[in-house]
């Protein structure tokens, strides 16, 4: 009976230390995010009063749905690889249900109000730092917009990721701001591949193809390539 009774009271003990440790990567995690990222605070009584400023990160990719600052709700938008996609899995195209809500331009700055760790997420709420004029039945007013960005991360290796291999997941969405300012511009010239100007640029937004002459259209310059090269850009 004796040997019984020690396992009884060892196996609750067992079970109490692993649920602690799954806990505790996720505790780990997000302490190492908020470190990364600082969190900016905003007034309870006032939702787009600013009280603590942390770090601004740059939308870089279109597609993630913003509510006013002042709604209980949050539009969620799921990251998963190269895949953005809203709440009920469906594409981004007309946000929500609700004529206030809208989409961040790419280039918008955010901050980050909060970071959860989930099982197989990581969730950034964001609040934009720009305010927007906002007609809300009949009468304009500023206001921040806010989101909830989810990035799909494996649940088999989450739990011993760190914070700097989180983050490589979310630069290419949400890039912090004094990074993108310290990176050095891109630079093309002349007789440069394709191959090589993709690698450098990323594909382009149009591309014109006139035969030997083909035109690549980005934001905010067009690359001309004549032969398979780089022969003007405007």
């Amino acid at each position: 009976m004796r040997p019984r009774a020690i396992l009884v009271v060892v196996a609750p003990v067992i079970m109490q230390g692993a649920v602690s440790a799954a806990e505790n990567w996720k505790d780990r995690l997000t302490a190492q995010l908020e470190q990364m990222y600082v969190l900016t605070k905003r007034s309870m009584m006032d939702t787009n009063r600013i009280t603590k400023q942390g770090t601004v990160l740059v939308v870089s990719k279109e597609g993630i749905a913003a509510d006013l600052g002042s709604d209980l709700r949050y539009s969620i938008t799921y990251v998963s690889g190269s895949e953005i996609r809203e709440q009920g899995g469906a594409a981004l195209a007309i946000v929500g249900g609700k004529d206030t809500t809208r989409a961040y331009k790419k280039g918008e700055r955010v901050y980050v109000t909060d970071i959860k760790v989930g099982d197989d997420y990581v969730m950034f709420l964001i609040l934009a730092v720009d305010m927007s004029d906002v007609a809300v039945k009949g009468t304009t007013k500023q206001t921040r917009y806010k989101g909830a960005v989810s990035f799909k991360l494996p649940k088999a290796t989450l739990p011993s990721m760190d914070a700097s291999a989180v983050k490589a997941v979310v630069d290419p969405v949400l890039a912090v701001e004094t990074e993108l300012a310290a990176a050095p511009s891109p630079t093309i010239s002349l007789g440069q591949t394709l191959e090589e100007v993709e690698k450098i640029l990323g594909k382009p937004k149009q591309v014109i193809n006139l035969g030997q002459k083909v035109i690549w259209i980005y934001d905010s310059m067009k690359v001309i390539f004549v032969d398979g090269k780089v022969v003007d850009v405007q």
